[in-house]
C-alpha cells in the first residue's frame, strides 16, 4: 500500500476530550484497513491566517499505509467533523524521509526584521543618500 502524510489541525478551542474522540476515531478507521506508520503531535500553533474565526490550531501528522478506498472514507469523515479546521493528504515517495519536527513558535519571518536595529538596506540606502548642507 502506498505511504501517505495526513496533516490535520483541529480546533484549539474545543474540548479536550471531543479532540482526543476525533484522533482516536482517526487512528482506528486507519488501523481497520491500513497502517500507521508514524504519529506525531505538533501541539497547538497560531494559525497564518484565521480559519472560520479561529486564531489557533491543533496540528498532528499521522503517516499512514492506506489504500484508495480507506482514503475516501477519511476524507468523507473528516470533511464533516466540524472540530476538524483544515486536512490534507500527501502521497508519499517511497524513499522519503521521515518529518521534520516543527520549529518552536516565536516571532514569525520578517518580524526579526522590524526590531530596532536598522537593516542592511537600510542602512545602505542612508550611507548613498545625499548630505544635506
Amino acid at each position: 500500500m502506498p505511504l501517505y502524510d495526513l496533516t490535520m489541525i483541529l480546533d484549539a478551542e474545543a474540548p479536550d476530550a471531543r479532540r482526543a474522540e476525533i484522533l482516536d476515531g482517526v487512528r482506528a478507521t486507519v488501523q481497520a484497513d491500513g497502517a500507521i506508520v508514524g504519529d506525531y503531535d505538533w501541539g497547538v500553533r497560531r494559525l497564518a491566517f484565521e480559519i472560520d474565526r479561529h486564531g489557533d490550531g491543533e496540528y498532528h501528522l499521522l503517516q499512514i499505509d492506506a489504500a484508495p478506498p480507506l482514503l475516501e472514507r477519511l476524507d468523507r469523515t473528516l470533511k464533516i467533523t466540524d472540530e476538524i479546521l483544515r486536512f490534507r493528504f500527501i502521497r508519499l515517495k517511497s524513499d522519503a524521509p521521515p518529518p521534520t519536527p516543527p520549529r518552536p513558535e516565536g516571532a514569525r519571518r520578517g518580524e526579526e526584521e522590524r526590531s530596532e536595529a536598522p537593516s542592511p538596506v537600510a542602512a545602505r540606502a542612508a550611507a548613498d543618500a545625499p548630505a544635506r548642507e
